[in-house]
């Protein structure tokens, strides 16, 4: 059993067009393909048959991996996946430290200011000026600003990132696809066991930040200060997009943001992977107790056949499995 790098990750938006603006007008992610949910896609989600839901894909330079889905839905959603501003209405602010999904990254070339200062002219704000810092043998230089709807976005320098962390001509354009997607962990061994020993991804990065850098990452992050935090990240071999970064903020750990993390909700709702063997993985994920939401599933999208299979993470991701037909 294989299963891939995140191929794309859906965000709900309450304006299409609008945040179209930012990742293609802008970003110069191209545009793959347009259309809208199918009615097999909204019942395999839990939305109501009478949800309509537009989407657009987005691609960097058709690399197949990192890709990002948008989709606004009608009704619009009333619920976020994510609150990392308290500011445009959209409620109190959850915690930076708070379980669950938290950013998506993608690389810029350096420098990385004139990346920022296009971004804020466009009307984002961001969180803190960037930030350098080292982890194990990392060195970054990152920003996180608030996109359409409030998800936070990582911007992000890669000074010394090696070949399975930064892909080989992503910088084509100015910026890459979706290198990496953050979750906040409450327990590590959980998150080893899920995307180690169920899904088989490579462990690539897994050091905490020494006290030098601390102060910078608790600055980034924007948790109180000398704050440990241990990072771990998760790829497929041989692809060096799609990752998953694990945070943990050891003592610090906030409330699980329970349930937040679907369609339907405004945010980043879900991580989609390959897997060429969905029987299987679902009885590694039922020996390991991690929950599945809807078992393999056949079903038909406005463009192909597919089956489907979605499970729950150890900190409330969600993510969805494909098989091909």
């Amino acid at each position: 059993m294989k299963v891939s790098a995140i191929r794309s990750c859906m965000v709900g938006v309450s304006d299409l067009e609008h945040s179209l603006q930012l990742f293609h007008d802008l970003m110069q992610l191209r545009l793959e393909r347009r259309g809208a949910l199918a009615a097999d896609e909204l019942r395999l989600y839990g939305l109501p048959a009478t949800t309509v839901a537009p989407y657009a894909d987005l691609s960097c330079a058709g690399h197949p991996t990192g890709r990002l889905r948008l989709v606004q839905y009608s009704p619009t959603p009333t619920g976020y996946v994510r609150i990392d501003h308290a500011d445009g209405g959209r409620g109190e602010a959850d915690s930076p430290t708070d379980i669950g999904p938290k950013a998506l990254d993608f690389y810029v070339a350096d420098p990385i200011l004139p990346r920022v200062a296009e971004i804020e002219r466009a009307g984002y704000k961001f969180r803190s000026r960037p930030v350098r810092h080292q982890v194990g043998r990392t060195e970054s230089e990152e920003c996180l600003f608030s996109g359409p709807d409030g998800v936070p976005i990582l911007l992000m320098v890669g000074h010394r990132h090696s070949d399975a962390e930064l892909r080989p001509g992503c910088l084509a354009g100015p910026y890459s696809e979706i290198a990496t997607i953050s979750i906040v962990s409450g327990d590590l061994e959980a998150s080893r066991a899920f995307y180690e020993d169920v899904l088989g991804l490579a462990l690539i990065v897994d050091a905490e930040t020494g006290q030098s850098h601390r102060d910078s990452v608790n600055d980034l992050t924007g948790v109180p200060p000398d704050t440990r935090v241990h990072f771990k990240v998760y790829a497929e071999r041989g692809e060096a997009s799609g990752k998953v970064l694990i945070v943990h903020f050891f003592e610090r750990t906030g409330r699980r943001l329970t349930d937040r993390m679907r369609p339907g909700r405004l945010g980043f709702s879900l991580m989609t992977h390959e897997c060429d063997d969905l029987d299987a993985l679902a009885q590694r994920l039922n020996a390991g107790g991690f929950a599945i939401v809807a078992p393999p599933t056949r079903i038909r999208t406005d463009h192909d056949e597919r089956r489907v299979l979605l499970a729950r993470g150890p900190d409330e991701e969600l993510l969805e499995f494909v098989q091909a037909n």
